[in-house]
């Protein structure tokens, strides 16, 4: 297979390749954050669901790093389902992934498909009003509430959770009251809550939440990409970047 006008044939692990649109919605650092905890969080996964899927890029990690599961994912931007489509034929995943085109905030979209052990989804946070929209709609999808944000993906989440089941969201790193409020308005229990930042010290880039239907105390963490000096992986990060057997890691 070979990237189509438009578009490019990039390394996503040592054994996965991405068909992504050139001036599109890039796979970036969130994609890794989201996929390596969510296999953290739940390594005994064998039905996942990926909430706003995009072009495959989550489920794709998933798949590979967890290979007994099936990762169902739901994506309501049309091009983008297309090479979710395509990226799971690329990598003969068709068996293990299965992308949906439909919006997540409808309880048909996952009807009748089960329950899930683990629910992943890095929603859009950027309100609409508080930036400039891009002309690009794939990238407009990606990053702007144009569907809602993290209140509608742990609505989803909470509809097809399996009984000790996970679900994992990220957030900006301003979003930390909202991740919290969305678990608590669906009856989630917000288990850890990571911030994840460049360097130590340095604010929030990203903050994680992790949770399930089950009570447990809240644990606050800290994720620091590199360390205080030097341009090498922290430890942690290092690791869970190991787990997906990407390169360099």
């Amino acid at each position: 297979m070979e990237p189509r006008e438009g578009e490019t044939l990039d390394v996503l692990s040592n054994t996965l390749r991405l068909f992504q649109r050139r001036r599109g919605h890039r796979a970036t650092s969130d994609d890794v954050l989201l996929a390596g905890l969510a296999v953290a969080a739940a390594p005994a996964a064998r039905r996942i669901a990926d909430l706003g899927t995009g072009k495959g890029t989550v489920a794709l990690l998933l798949a590979r790093a967890l290979p007994a599961a099936n990762v169902v994912g739901v994506e309501a931007f049309p091009e983008s389902h297309a090479l979710a489509v395509r990226n799971a034929a690329l990598n003969d995943l068709t068996d293990r992934f299965l992308p949906l085109l439909g919006d997540l905030r409808d309880a048909d979209v996952l009807a009748g498909r089960g329950e899930f052990d683990l629910v992943c989804g890095a929603p859009p946070f950027m309100p609409i009003g508080s930036g400039t929209l891009p002309a690009d709609a794939q990238r407009a999808s990606g990053r702007f509430e144009l569907r809602g944000g993290v209140e509608g993906y742990a609505a989803a989440a909470a509809r097809v959770l399996a009984p000790g089941g996970r679900v994992v969201l990220l957030m900006d790193g301003h979003g930390a009251d909202r991740l919290e409020a969305a678990f608590a308005a669906e009856g989630l229990a917000l288990h850890r809550r990571i911030s994840v930042v460049p360097r130590p010290g340095r604010p929030a880039t990203f903050e994680v939440g992790v949770g399930g239907r089950e009570a447990a105390p809240l644990v606050r963490e800290v994720l620091a990409m590199r360390p205080a000096t030097g341009d090498a992986w922290a430890p942690a990060y290092a690791a869970l970047r190991r787990r997906l057997d990407l390169p360099g890691a």
